[in-house]
């Protein structure tokens, strides 16, 4: 049975002529440039090993407006070396990815010695073609959003051809293209189906996969607040931060994660066990309950993620608690040109705030 021979990621399009588009992410998806109206690729070789080698099926994924019209290029060697009428010879995929090369004299690289166009399609068979080294360029005209992506090149193309009578096995014939429609359904399947160990890897997996998994986890990612990178950390330590669920280390690294800033975490049984020890004057100016909880973070957030990382916060504190996220402002500091008399006195920055621009002074209490 035949199996993907080649996937074209982000390793292979670093290598790769690329104008009008950008690479976006791990699995080799191109978006659109919107400034320009022009966006195309010339596609690092793809080394078969073998000369005469034949080459079967080139697709990929794309989403793009009807307006724009897409031009694939398809060509095979056997040698990827070339001699110009002088004797100078210049190597072919050099000369596909160098900027300085028109842009027609790369197409006339490509559709000499029996190279494709194709347009319009994004699902080719390339039948035609015989030769070690392959190469393909992209070219999508229009202005717009979108991306291509999930490019694939089947070595082999069909899996049914061997099992007929060789009266039957003629290449690019209508029965070989014929068969080759069940070849390519079979072959995508076989392809999801090789994926699903990526797929389930939080490091790997597409974006769109992480709600689900936290899902599983029993966290809720509701409110589209999370980075990316945030969300795939939480997944991975999901299990450990169930386990640790309630507890003053589990608040601090979900914090960390979210925010990426360390947090002072104040119990308030703790602080008025230590007040009646102290001095029970005290006692009655200390704000909350034994379940309230005061965080201390000093990272600036907006109204919207203050409450959107109260919302994450409240799946993991513990039972009954109240949790009151207070941001504070920079501290005071002194260089060491600076000294001060013994009866100097430094005031302390406020840490409560009432929105961005309002500010509790040290001597004014809220009672609830």
């Amino acid at each position: 049975m035949a199996a993907v021979n080649y996937t074209i990621k982000k390793n292979t399009l670093e290598r790769s002529y690329i104008s009008g588009f950008y690479i976006g992410d791990e699995d080799g998806r191109l978006y659109f440039d919107e400034n320009t109206g022009i966006h195309r690729i010339y596609f690092d070789r793809i080394d078969s090993g073998e000369n005469d080698s034949e080459w079967g099926r080139f697709s990929f994924k794309m989403s793009l407006p009807e307006d724009m019209v897409i031009y694939v290029y398809a060509a095979a060697y056997d040698s990827d070396t070339w001699y110009n009428d002088d004797g100078t010879a210049y190597n072919v995929g050099d000369i596909l990815r160098a900027d300085n090369v028109p842009d027609e004299g790369k197409k006339n690289i490509l559709l000499r010695s029996g190279g494709k166009r194709y347009v319009g399609k994004n699902d080719i068979l390339l039948y035609d073609l015989n030769g070690r080294y392959l190469f393909l360029a992209i070219e999508i005209r229009g202005v717009g959003e979108g991306y291509i992506g999930t490019l694939r090149v089947d070595k082999k193309g069909d899996n049914f051809m061997d099992v007929f009578p060789a009266v039957y096995k003629q290449r690019n014939s209508f029965f070989h293209r014929f068969l080759s429609v069940f070849s390519s359904i079979y072959n995508d399947t076989e392809y999801e189906i090789s994926r699903l160990p990526e797929l389930l890897n939080a490091d790997t997996c597409p974006p769109e996969c992480l709600p689900i998994y936290a899902g599983w986890l029993g966290i809720d990612f509701s409110g589209d607040f999370l980075s990316e990178d945030a969300q795939r950390q939480i997944v991975k330590e999901g299990y450990n931060l169930n386990k640790t669920k309630g507890t003053k280390g589990c608040l601090q690294r979900i914090i960390e994660i979210v925010t990426g800033e360390k947090v002072i975490i104040l119990e308030n049984n703790a602080v008025l066990s230590y007040i009646e020890k102290e001095d029970d004057a005290i006692k009655d100016n200390v704000p909350g309950g034994i379940y309230d909880v005061n965080i201390l973070i000093r990272k600036s957030l907006s109204e919207s993620d203050r409450h959107q990382l109260m919302y994450l916060l409240e799946q993991f504190k513990p039972i009954r608690t109240k949790l009151h996220l207070i941001q504070l402002k920079d501290t005071s500091s002194i260089d060491g040109e600076i000294y001060l008399d013994m009866n100097a006195v430094l005031s302390g920055d406020t840490v409560g705030s009432l929105d961005d621009d309002m500010y509790i002074s040290e001597d004014v209490i809220l009672e609830e």
